[in-house]
């Protein structure tokens, strides 16, 4: 059963990593019960067994980020999933309220527990907030549950390949790497939308603090012959003031629009730093056939992602100029990055290792 204290389904990652591998898991055979918040964004695949926990009438945020109403939407939580474990090999927790919901589950049920990092909190919960003192509060605050929540679990999972040894250094015992993947389906060869003439840098994704915008937006005003180009699912108004001129903003949940605009771009961008999690966009944009330059601290070893260095928007934007003015380059580096995700890379392969972790687990609890 996997649990998520999000709403489900929704464009962002941890959710699309969740629906993505369940997807791939009820395709090889095995029943997948997902349980989390009572609203959501979209249909979720029909092979799936949601269960839903109770919400406020009228609550719709589907923002990442603490609030007044989640201590009420986690206690529900806790309820429905011990209701829903009834029956289940085993829970598959992701993020830090999740395995916490699980625990009466778990000691009621004899369930081993898998915890999914998809970030640790003392890197992002400060992101959140914006008085010196309450981000070193949320600093605090998520230290401590880092070197708590996540060795709770009985195999704690890595999503990128540099969280397994910080996973080790938190405490836990087991720890596997089982990277995203992506539907081949989903990425096709794509008439590209469109736009005015460039080129075009795109970011498509949240527009959460954690992400780093401020390094792309400052580049950009440095790269007054590109132009840069938003897409999300979320309003990113918050941010209207750092925009350099001639900024597009593209705010769609449809997939099928937010392929069409990297068909159209020249670039994409991922400025985040921190590589505890995987950003789920790399992917579909590497997929797409569009080479993405990515901070050195959180870039991922595929072919197509191009490295500039961390929080230093004068080194970002002499490494776009660079590779805007090679299209040959760009064009090797796209075909190279979409042959190695559509080969490799797929929901099907991934959620083959996660079944094999799975049966291990299983087998060593055998008594």
């Amino acid at each position: 059963m996997q649990v998520g204290a999000f709403p489900f389904p929704s464009p962002q990652g941890s959710q699309v990593f969740v629906h993505g591998m369940s997807r791939a898991l009820a395709a090889r055979g095995h029943e997948v019960r997902v349980c989390c918040y009572g609203h959501g964004w979209g249909q979720a695949d029909p092979r799936l067994r949601l269960h839903r926990a109770w919400a406020p009438p009228g609550y719709t945020r589907m923002r990442a980020g603490p609030d007044w109403v989640k201590p009420l939407l986690n206690a529900a939580l806790v309820r429905q999933v011990n209701k829903a474990a009834r029956g289940a090999d085993l829970l598959h927790a992701h993020n830090y309220e999740a395995p916490l919901a699980c625990l009466p589950a778990r000691a009621r049920h004899g369930l081993p527990l898998v915890y999914c990092a998809h970030n640790q909190l003392a890197e992002e919960l400060p992101t959140y907030f914006e008085g010196a003192a309450e981000r070193r509060l949320a600093q605090i605050s998520g230290r401590a549950l880092d070197l708590s929540v996540p060795r709770l679990a009985d195999l704690a999972q890595a999503i990128h390949p540099r969280a397994v040894p910080a996973l080790r250094a938190l405490g836990c015992q087991r720890v596997a790497c089982v990277m995203p993947g992506v539907d081949p389906a989903e990425l096709p060869e794509t008439a590209p939308a469109a736009l005015p003439p460039g080129p075009w840098v795109v970011y498509a994704g949240n527009p959460d603090r954690y992400q780093d915008l401020e390094v792309l937006f400052a580049a950009m005003h440095m790269l007054p012959e590109a132009r840069l180009l938003l897409v999300s699912a979320a309003d990113m108004g918050e941010w209207a003031a750092q925009l350099p001129p001639g900024t597009l903003r593209v705010q769609t949940d449809d997939f099928a629009v937010v392929r069409a605009h990297l068909a159209a771009a020249d670039l994409g961008a991922i400025p985040r730093v921190q590589c505890s999690g995987f950003p789920i966009k790399l992917l579909n944009q590497l997929g797409m056939g569009l080479p993405t330059v990515m901070s050195t601290s959180a870039a991922v070893e595929l072919p197509g992602v191009v490295t500039a260095p961390d929080r230093d928007p004068a080194a970002w934007a002499a490494t776009l100029r660079a590779l805007l003015a090679a299209p040959g380059r760009r064009a090797a580096l796209g075909r190279a990055a979409r042959r190695a995700v559509l080969g490799q890379c797929t929901w099907e392969a991934r959620a083959a290792e996660l079944e094999a972790h799975y049966g291990a687990l299983l087998l060593a609890r055998r008594p």
